[in-house]
């Protein structure tokens, strides 16, 4: 894995060189134009997320090129839209990563540009990126750890008696998708009653996550708790589970709070989904990269809402 990130460095690199100046970043025309671009619209945060950004740059009067590749797994395509954005002078880019190394030459490549780079709901590794010496203006998003703590801490106050528990990997080299998975399982593994008796990735798929699932639950017919590190494969993981005919009741958590996810908590097959409200991260995504246009100072986390879901509070979801 080091060397596949190490080769996609180099080709971004060479492939940004090959570019050139880009010149100036600042529209002549008078008009704001923003690069959106996020790691895929394969589910709904993303969804969600494009229609918020979409009405909020509308009603600012700001040009917004909202794009992604087609798969989250497709890195080198996210680059080169990276660096589309770059020849087309767009004035920011506001970046979704879809690793959290292998996009760091295409920011430095921003930042010769005199081109902010504000990132939302995915980080890059900070030390990787201050090595190259790279910089973003801001992350804008939930502290995904914190957030799947909420999930864990439920589970665990759920099951006082402890139990089984699977985790639902994501797609490897994404830093915000194993914080979520280290914030849920610090939790229970904390706690001598837990027992984690497998944890797999099936890389934000709902179809992979069924037939994960399946298979474990072949293994592991005693599971009491599922922690799934999106809606996709949660959602998975739960129809995994009506289908195998078990009369256990298997506590099952995700992330995003998607309708299906709110649908299913209030059909009991679901106990809890964190929000992370994807609107509100795409207004404080392009209100920062208006500030960084301005020159302004920035912290480096813009902190937005999170919360957990549960059939107790599902009705005032927002």
């Amino acid at each position: 894995r080091k060397m596949r990130k190490f080769v996609t460095l180099l080709l971004a690199v060479a492939v940004l060189a090959a570019v050139g100046c880009a010149g100036s970043s600042r529209s002549e025309d008078g008009v704001t134009r923003i690069a959106y671009i996020v790691k895929a619209m394969t589910d709904e945060f993303w969804i969600d997320m494009k229609k918020g950004a979409e009405e909020y740059a509308a009603a600012n009067g700001i040009e917004l090129s909202f794009q992604s590749p087609e798969k989250e797994t497709d890195v080198e395509r996210q680059i080169q839209m990276v660096e589309n954005a770059l020849v087309s002078k767009a004035d920011a880019i506001i970046l979704s990563a879809a690793d959290s190394q292998a996009l760091i030459p295409a920011i430095v490549r921003a930042n010769e540009a005199g081109v902010p780079v504000i990132l939302v709901n995915d980080t890059i590794e900070p030390e990787a990126l201050e090595t190259y010496g790279g910089h973003v203006a801001t992350y804008v998003g939930i502290d995904q750890y914190a957030a799947a703590k909420l999930a864990g801490e439920d589970a665990v106050a759920r099951h006082p008696e402890g139990g089984n528990v699977v985790l639902l990997e994501g797609i490897a080299g994404v830093s915000a998708l194993q914080q979520r998975l280290d914030g849920f399982k610090d939790q229970v593994a904390a706690n001598p009653k837990f027992k984690i008796v497998a944890s797999q990735t099936a890389n934000n798929d709902r179809h992979q996550a069924f037939n994960v699932m399946q298979n474990i639950l072949q293994s592991n017919p005693d599971v009491d708790v599922v922690w799934a590190i999106n809606a996709e494969m949660g959602q998975g993981a739960v129809q995994a589970i009506q289908q195998s005919g078990t009369t256990r009741r298997i506590a099952v958590y995700d992330f995003d709070a998607s309708s299906d996810d709110i649908a299913a908590i209030r059909a009991g097959t679901l106990v809890g989904s964190v929000a992370q409200y994807p609107k509100l991260q795409a207004e404080g995504a392009i209100n920062a990269a208006l500030d960084a246009m301005a020159g302004k100072n920035l912290p480096a986390h813009t902190v937005t809402k999170a919360e957990l879901i549960t059939a107790a509070n599902v009705d005032t979801l927002e």
